[in-house]
């Protein structure tokens, strides 16, 4: 019996210290104090204009045998651009969700969470299968970040560990979170510049 993949994207959520769009900036009045004796007021700084990158957060299924079968967003790359996928119950599936950094500075405090479907017909967590990657560049495929995080990433333990090394964790059987997440704190993530960070887990489905 087969049943649909429901949408892969639902319940992402990146919670991430990064301004959207341009922000507004106004000039400064300084005043300097001469310890000698006596002040200066300066005059007002120049405008400064504060531009920003979004960071791009995507979430895709792969087959055991390392076939992308769908991507939140599309991903023309993976599957044709298909968001959701047909798949028999009992099958194993490698479920990615990476960020990619494509600024020229270092981000700190990265965090994301994703709320894995266990109903009937969701899926079910493959216990310490979690294993991370951050070693990318920015400008690599989908392909190559699975590859990477499928092959070399580096395994995680299930637990939360604030204190520790692991970045991510899951509670209750479904809840995913990436970083110090409110309420399931991993250790602090940060992704340098231009560099992406991969999570791959595995689940089957039900």
């Amino acid at each position: 019996m087969k049943r649909q993949v429901r949408n892969i994207g639902m319940m992402i959520v990146i919670l991430v210290a990064v301004f959207a769009g341009v922000a507004p900036a106004w000039a400064a009045t300084n005043q300097a104090i001469d310890a000698g004796g006596g002040s200066v007021t300066l005059t007002s700084s120049g405008l400064v204009t504060v531009n920003s990158t979004a960071l791009g957060l995507v979430k895709q299924v792969w087959s055991a045998a390392g076939v992308c079968l769908a991507s939140a967003p599309s991903d023309a790359t993976c599957n044709g651009g298909v968001t959701t996928a047909t798949v028999a119950a009992g099958t194993q599936l490698k479920f990615v969700i990476f960020v990619k950094n494509s600024t020229a500075f270092a981000l700190t405090d990265v965090r994301f969470q994703d709320a894995l479907d266990i109903s009937g017909t969701g899926f079910t967590y493959v216990a310490s299968s979690m294993k991370d990657d951050g070693t990318l560049v920015d400008t690599s495929t989908s392909a190559q970040i699975f590859a990477q995080v499928d092959v070399s990433g580096v395994a995680e333990t299930d637990a939360v560990e604030a204190t520790g090394t692991n970045y991510a964790s899951i509670t209750g059987a479904s809840n995913i979170t990436v970083g110090a997440v409110t309420g399931q704190v991993n250790a602090t993530l940060s992704i340098g510049a231009n560099k992406v960070f991969a999570l791959e887990f595995r689940a089957t489905k039900n």
